[in-house]
Formats: structure tokens, sequence, C-alpha cells
């Protein structure tokens, strides 16, 4: 039986999503009192809106009003109250930054290019800005542009962690994947707590089998043995090179902090399957189901469990389930097949 390790997507602490203003922030409509229908009416909103009828200039409280809609993506509510917040001042930072935000998560990327390019002309020597244009760049896929900002913010500050992480980031893009590594490096020597940079690291070694990865892991743990995400990357380099009870104790571990995060029960599951322990495996596969019922590889895995044990029926509608969610799932239609065939034969 071939086995997949599901891996995790690791969201790099500079790569969270970019917010803020249209280019034309300045021409925004004035602020309307009450607060827009499409975001359901939340105690929060409320509250605030009765303390920007008693300060409407202050733009403070737009800015607490449009986090608010932002957490309950009301985005298109977030950025008039960021235009309200930015004309009554235009020289706050954080404000671009988090416009930026928003018309990332909308997606607005055009929007939120033009808007940390106008921080720039504002705030040109400013790293924060300089880095968060960066990961704009990225994001778009324009990488040498990306090279070009981060020129300019290390001839502000040579010594920044962040930026030669992003620089990393960068260069991986392009496939200069030794580069990426002495940048990553670097970043991990300026800041040893650079907790992304010894993830990708891992992952990088990881790739190129080179048993040098689980100290990288191992730097990243120390930094926060809280981490899910680098417990979990962790975890699946243990799995991988057979140490399959140190993963599954990794898992363990990543469940005690975590208890919804479905890919740990997932990877349990899987990890009890190599080592041929199929009632903890359907165990883990149902658990797996439970946090995330649109999973459809867990139902598959839990539909071989159950072949395995013997549970034909369950093993038949766990492969239907399977179908049904992703009818193209061509090793579920074989066990599918090979199931109703013994079926039928008894």
């Amino acid at each position: 039986m071939k086995i997949l390790i599901k891996t995790c997507f690791i969201p790099c602490l500079f790569l969270s999503v970019l917010l803020l203003i249209t280019a034309c922030w300045s021409d925004s409509p004035p602020p309307t009192e009450e607060a827009p229908t499409r975001v359901a009416q939340i105690p929060q909103i409320d509250k605030l809106n009765t303390m920007i009828e008693g300060d409407a200039s202050n733009p403070e409280l737009y800015f607490k009003r449009a986090q608010v809609y932002f957490k309950n993506e009301g985005y298109d509510e977030a950025i008039q109250d960021m235009a309200s917040a930015m004309r009554f001042d235009s020289t706050n930072i954080i404000y671009h930054h988090f416009l930026t935000d928003i018309y990332l998560q909308y997606p607005k990327s055009y929007q939120a290019l033009l808007t940390m390019q106008r921080v720039i002309a504002l705030h040109p020597d400013d790293v924060p800005s300089l880095q968060k244009l960066s990961h704009l760049h990225i994001v778009l896929q324009q990488h040498q542009e990306s090279l070009n900002t981060l020129d300019r913010a290390l001839k502000v500050d040579p010594q920044n962690a962040s930026t030669y992480f992003l620089r990393g980031l960068t260069l991986q893009e392009l496939d200069r994947e030794d580069e990426a590594i002495k940048a990553y490096r670097f970043s991990t020597e300026l800041d040893s707590d650079m907790i992304d940079a010894w993830i990708i690291l891992g992952q990088i070694y990881q790739k190129r089998e080179d048993p040098t990865a689980i100290q990288f892991f191992d730097n990243a743990v120390r930094v926060d043995t809280t981490n899910v995400f680098a417990l979990h990357t962790k975890a699946n380099y243990l799995q991988q090179i057979g140490k399959t009870e140190e993963a599954i104790q990794m898992y363990r571990k990543i469940i005690q902090y975590d208890s919804g995060y479905t890919d740990a029960y997932f990877n349990t599951g899987l990890a009890y399957l190599e080592i041929d322990s199929t009632e903890l495996a359907y165990q883990s596969f149902n658990i797996t189901i439970k946090t995330d019922p649109l999973n459809a590889q867990a139902y598959y895995y839990r539909g071989l469990t159950a072949e395995l044990i013997g549970k034909l029926n369950q093993a038949k509608r766990d492969f239907e389930q399977t179908l049904t969610m992703d009818p193209s799932f061509e090793p579920a239609k074989e066990s599918l097949t090979r199931v109703m065939g013994v079926l039928k034969e008894q």
C-alpha cells in the first residue's frame, strides 16, 4: 500500500496577508453614521458606531471598526472605514499596511500594490514598508522587483534578519536554491529565532535527503516548542525517514496544543498504517473526518483501514463518499470495485 504523508503549508511570519486603502483614498466618500448592512450586526460594531457618532473625526475609531469588519470578512466596509481613518490621518504607516492586507484578502492585488507604492513614496526609508512591498512583489510573482526593493531595505539596515529571509524566499521562487540557502542561513545568524527560516531550511535539506535537515527542524522547535507548524514539519521528516514511533509522539504533542489540527490526526493514521496498527489507524482517520468532514483523503484511508479489519460495508461507504467528494479519485474507484467484488462473493 502506497502511503503519502500529508505535509502542511507553512505560512511564513512575513508572508501574512497585506492590506489597506485605494490609491484614491482622499476622494473616498465621507464616513457614514450607520454601519453597513452586509456584515451581521455584532456588539463590537454597535459600540464603535456609538463612539464614532460622538467623535467622528477620530481616525483610530474607524481603524478599530475596520479591524472588526475585516475579522468578519466585511472587506468593503473595512476599506470604507480605512478611507475615513486615512482622511483624518494620512501619515499613519500602520493604516496603509492594514489597507494593503484588506486588498490582498479581498483579493485586489493591484490596489494593494498601489497602496504600498504610495507608502514608500511617502516613507522611502521605512524598512518594514519596504519588506511588505517585497512581500507583495513575491505574491504577484514580481521577483526582480522584490530583489530591488530588498536591496533598498538593506542599504537602510544591512543587518536586518527579516530582509534576508525575504531575499531567501525570492531567490527560492527563482529556483536559485543555493543562493536562497545562504540568505536563510544569514538571517538565522542575525537572529537565531527566525523560526520560518529554520523550517524552510529543514524542508530544503529534507528534499535533498540530507540528514542535516533534522538540525534545522530541531532549531525551529527550540524557538517555539508549542508551534504546531514547526512540530508538524519535524514529525513529517521523522515519518519520512522511518522513525514512525517518534513521529507519532510528535503528532500527539501537536494535538495537545491544537486539538483541531486535522493534519496531525491524518498523519497519525498514516503512521499507524505503516506499522500495521490498523485499529489505531482507523480511529485516527475517524477523528480526522470528525474535525474535517470535507476531507476526501480521510474517507479514502478510513475505507482502506476498514477493509483491512474486515468492515467491508463501512469501506464501501467510505470509498463512495470519497468519490462523491472527488469523482476523479482513481484509487477510490479501484478500491470500491475491489470491495464490491468481495461483497458479491459473500
